[in-house]
């Protein structure tokens, strides 16, 4: 029960890769897979407790990559996963019951302490950002790296998917501590958080719709019915009911749609029934209750199979095989988009360091045409020279008079107004006696 897509060999009955198990009969556990590895030491039978990251095959014979808890104290390395017969009776290695503070893979957690998330699974390798608590990120393979550079201690290391971005972080602390919930928010442990909202008044219960915003759910996705609601032959509320689903079933959007009612708009769902008791049946239900809270989960199931059709985006199918794990495809994405940034930053080098067009034809030119000599002023030249310089100061002499002239035209006195008189027959005309 390895990943889905992933190149490891399903899992012996029982096993999954996440899980925590306790040790059954004594174990030898190895730094490498191959014959000649060496002994790392002896887990103790009904004592020891392992955590399995990774599933392998080789000749035949299937070997787990293992971190003994706590990994503080312990180094990672392989067991067998084989049955041994011990007299009459098969002694497996491991008990097959799942210990609390398991994972899943495909499985969505919410951040319980705040996380770095980095480009690879060093834990000095990029930062490419912080999360923070309450926000929940989807798990798509695991890993392993050392505490440190001077340990040899193992560090179990998740790819996860977090908002927009995809990156390795700990789930969980060298001591065990978490750093993730250990609740799958897909599994149907999610109905049981909302029963206890519903009895402690509802006020934390989600209201993911807001009206006049865009819907939380989407056609082609799967979500998880919260609560048992009626299921109708149409998108009208008031249609005729053919059925209901049962809270915690597994429904398949086929079609959404607004409906108006008292107060505003409710938004609903056309939608097949993929698991739960009404297995196979549809119809229309609300998405959300009349006081605003989620009937249907947001989380979309769906979502891991189309992050890895995304993480395989911007690949050629012939740089990796159908079958890579999420972490081979990560480490090629980011491989990937190292080289573009030294190719980009290449470019620029060498850009800056091109003259740019116009000073080189400029260059070129000076260096090319000779110098234009300097020839000396002939006798001719000069005395053309003399009389331009005689006739300007002459027409300047000329100017200044003429201002002089209409200065003393402004300082003359104004002329008294002239004065009519009723009687013009007594006017005289030749002087300037007003009369």
């Amino acid at each position: 029960m390895g990943c889905k897509g992933s190149r490891q060999p399903p899992a012996p009955e029982g096993y999954a890769v996440g899980k925590r198990y306790k040790v059954h009969r004594p174990l030898e556990l190895f730094d490498s897979e191959s014959p000649e590895a060496n002994r790392i030491e002896t887990l103790k039978a009904k004592k020891d407790v392992v955590l399995l990251v990774k599933i392998s095959e080789q000749s035949g014979r299937r070997k787990g990559f293992v971190i003994p808890q706590p990994a503080e104290s312990h180094e990672a390395g392989w067991i067998s996963l084989e049955d041994v017969q011990r007299g009459k009776a098969m002694q497996p290695p491991l008990y097959h019951n799942e210990l609390p503070g398991s994972w899943d893979l495909k499985a969505r957690y919410s951040v319980q302490n705040p996380a770095t998330l980095r480009a690879g699974p060093a834990l000095d390798s990029e930062n490419i950002g912080e999360l923070q608590a309450g926000c929940e990120v989807l798990l798509l393979d695991f890993g392993v790296t050392s505490g440190g550079s001077q340990s040899t201690k193992a560090r179990l290391r998740t790819l996860v998917f977090a908002g927009d971005k995809i990156g390795w972080m700990s789930p969980e602390t060298g001591v065990g501590d978490h750093l993730l919930k250990p609740v799958n928010l897909l599994s149907r442990k999610v109905v049981d958080i909302h029963k206890q909202t519903l009895r402690q008044s509802g006020s934390g219960l989600r209201k993911s719709y807001q009206p006049g915003g865009n819907s939380p759910w989407e056609a082609g996705a799967t979500y998880r019915m919260l609560e048992r609601a009626p299921m109708r032959s149409a998108a009208d509320l008031s249609s005729s009911e053919v059925g209901k689903v049962s809270e915690g079933s597994l429904v398949e959007v086929q079609e959404m749609n607004n409906v108006e009612i008292q107060g505003g708009w409710c938004p609903v769902a056309c939608i097949v029934v993929q698991e739960g008791p009404e297995k196979g049946k549809s119809g229309w239900v609300r998405c959300s209750a009349k006081d605003g809270h989620d009937l249907m989960d947001t989380r979309d199931h769906n979502e891991y199979d189309k992050i890895l059709r995304q993480m395989r985006q911007n690949i050629s199918p012939a740089d990796i095989p159908a079958d890579a794990r999420p972490a081979e495809i990560q480490e090629l994405n980011v491989k990937l988009e190292r080289e573009r940034k030294e190719a980009k930053a290449r470019e620029e080098e060498e850009q800056a360091k091109i003259i740019p067009p116009e000073d080189t034809d400029t260059q070129i030119l000076q260096e090319q045409e000779p110098p234009i000599p300097v020839r000396e002023p002939s006798q001719e030249m000069k005395s053309s020279a003399d009389q331009i310089v005689a006739e300007f100061a002459e027409l300047k002499e000329t100017m200044q008079k003429l201002e002089d002239f209409e200065l003393r035209q402004d300082d003359r006195p104004q002329p008294e107004p002239r004065v009519d008189v009723t009687d013009r027959s007594s006017e005289c005309l030749w002087c300037s006696c007003g009369k």
